[in-house]
């Protein structure tokens, strides 16, 4: 009856003895992409007049501030007015009346542009 648990003991010691393979190599990971630069922050009190901001400083924007600054002149033109409600697929060509002013006129206000391109466009 001693046979059976030393052959077992046995094999168990035979087990622990046996070499370890060598680990296999750990896959080298893909060098992460560097990271897009920070945007630069909004210059802090920065103020500029509604009515007295000028085309030419309106054009010289980069393009997506310039369409920000007028969709906000398309609304503060609406609630001049005291419109409730706008045709929404008119916005793009209210800008676009709005721009063609400022262009040919860039000491002109821009709430002025806006408001002629609003009056004409809003039907």
């Amino acid at each position: 009856m001693n046979g059976k648990p030393a052959v077992l003991l046995l094999s168990g010691l035979l087990f622990a003895c046996a070499p370890v393979p060598p680990p296999q190599p750990a896959a080298t990971p893909a060098p992460a992409p560097a990271p897009a630069p920070a945007p630069a922050p909004a210059p802090v009190d920065h103020f500029v007049s509604i009515q007295g901001a000028r085309c030419a400083e309106l054009l010289a924007l980069q393009p997506d501030d310039r369409q920000e600054a007028s969709m906000f002149y398309v609304g503060y033109s609406a609630r001049r007015y005291g419109t409730r409600a706008i045709n929404v697929g008119l916005i793009q060509s209210i800008i676009r009346v709005a721009l063609d002013y400022c262009t040919a006129e860039p000491n002109r206000t821009v709430a002025s542009a806006f408001a002629e391109a609003y009056t004409e466009m809003r039907w």
